[in-house]
């Protein structure tokens, strides 16, 4: 698709993006070619999560342990 830039250098993506839900994107220029990557941002209080490995994959498994029916009653003030 052949897309002309406006008069402040902006170049109208809406019907290149359309089915894209997200609104935020990573741009770069490589090899002179303008590349957009979405993306999607997560609070940096979370952020921990996705930069440990372990802590991520424990999670994964609790959510599967959980949508498979593997759960027991807990409660901490019961001896």
């Amino acid at each position: 698709m052949l897309v002309a830039l406006d008069t402040r250098k902006r170049i109208p993506l809406g019907r290149l993006l359309k089915g894209i839900s997200t609104n935020l994107f990573n741009a770069e220029i490589i090899e002179g070619k303008i590349v957009l990557e979405p993306m999607k941002a997560i609070p940096e209080r979370e952020a921990w999560l996705y930069e440990n490995p372990e802590a991520l994959n424990s999670m994964k498994q609790g959510i599967k342990d959980a949508a498979e029916g593997r759960v027991i009653d807990f409660d901490p003030d019961k001896d």
